[in-house]
């Protein structure tokens, strides 16, 4: 038994012993074939220019003045003197309304006036009488010849016909309000400009009767297309980056490689569909409905060769903010490490790390500092399953 025993033993120490030597010439080799091979990095070395930092939005073109031309007086439209894209001057005629009942009115207050005025006429004459009266009744009266009751009459009389003429007057003050006010209507049925524009949309027809007693008929809409606006569309996510005199960049779909410059004038306070008066009193119904708030951000724009149109879409480019002559490079590039930035610096066949501050980012690039235009930057993206230097 322990012949047995003994000999397992020295065939086993002589295999353990085997074993260790393949393990150690074999590690031997793998170490050596590695070390000839060289560690390939993708690298890249710094930009040296301008960084942007911006929002990117869509937006829709539309008239600063832009007015519904409405009529105030009811009747049948017997002409319309414009078409859509015609151009026309303040004043200018847009439509005639049938007019025979406001020139009906206009007479009739006119005759009015002429009764009115006749008789104040022979009001003041009877006055004159009824004072011409009273002062003989007044002579009569000291001297003895009359009596009292006579003389009180007189005067009651005078009175009588003052307070008639100060009526009349009345009525005729009464009677020219009236007048001014029918030939106004008279006036309201020549449909004329408000300013110098576009005729953008024509929504009555000859022929049709307005009904204004209740809201203004329109009958036309006119756009200054001199001055337009931008109304961007700013998610609510970006909104607070956005401010009233950022630089703004914009083209429009029909010519996209065409920029204009312009400024941002304003920002709405409220929702865009609010500032479209669609926003419901209970508003959870336009969340719900719509799945995304957007607030309106507003730039003036001139059109002076005409080449934009109302309800254009624009793409337009806010800046956020812009560094110039500085170093950036790919965001890939950089590397964190307790809450600090650094990037991997391949430099004589060995990687060192080099603390960087962060600027601006445009998405793809971000500047940095303590670095330079030669230094072979590592990218991220190539370090997978690479020990960290």
């Amino acid at each position: 038994m322990k012949f047995i025993f003994r000999k397992f033993m020295k065939k086993n120490v002589k295999f353990t012993v085997f074993l260790s030597v393949i393990l150690v010439v074999g590690f031997s080799f793998y170490y050596n074939l590695n070390k000839n091979i060289d560690t390939k990095y993708l690298t890249t070395k710094p930009i040296r220019g301008d960084l942007t930092n911006s929002v990117v939005v869509a937006g829709q073109i539309w008239a600063r003045d832009l007015v519904d031309i409405g009529t105030q007086v009811s009747g049948e439209v017997q002409k319309l003197y414009v078409k859509i894209g015609d151009s026309v001057k303040k004043g200018d005629f847009i439509a005639k309304i049938d007019s025979i009942k406001q020139k009906n009115e206009v007479e009739k207050k006119k005759a009015e006036n002429q009764i009115l005025m006749a008789d104040l006429n022979a009001s003041k004459i009877s006055f004159k009488i009824a004072k011409q009266k009273y002062e003989r009744e007044q002579n009569l009266y000291k001297k003895g010849a009359s009596s009292k009751e006579n003389l009180e009459n007189a005067l009651n009389n005078l009175t009588l016909k003052k307070a008639k003429i100060e009526q009349l007057k009345a009525q005729i003050y009464q009677n020219k309000i009236d007048l001014d006010t029918a030939m106004r209507n008279l006036d309201l049925t020549n449909i004329k400009a408000p300013f110098d524009g576009t005729i953008v949309s024509i929504i009555a027809k000859e022929g049709q009767t307005l009904n204004a007693n209740q809201t203004t008929p329109i009958i036309a809409q006119i756009a200054d297309l001199s001055k337009l606006e931008i109304n961007m569309q700013i998610p609510e996510g970006d909104l607070p980056k956005i401010k009233v005199g950022m630089s703004v960049k914009y083209s429009i779909l029909s010519d996209p490689d065409l920029k204009f410059d312009g400024d941002i004038v304003k920002i709405d306070p409220a929702l865009s569909d609010l500032s479209d008066g669609k926003y419901a009193k209970h508003g959870m119904q336009n969340i719900q409905s719509s799945g995304a708030i957007y607030y309106y951000a507003k730039m003036f724009i001139k059109n002076q060769e005409n080449l934009f149109k109302i309800g254009m879409t624009t793409q337009n480019e806010i800046i956020i903010s812009q560094s110039k002559d500085i170093l950036y490079i790919p965001q890939n590039a950089i590397f964190r490490e307790n809450n600090k930035s650094f990037v991997k610096i391949l430099k004589d066949g060995n990687v060192l790390k080099q603390y960087v501050n962060l600027g601006i980012s445009d998405g793809i690039y971000v500047e940095v500092d303590n670095i330079n235009e030669n230094d072979d930057i590592i990218l991220q993206n190539d370090e997978s399953n690479k020990s960290k230097s």
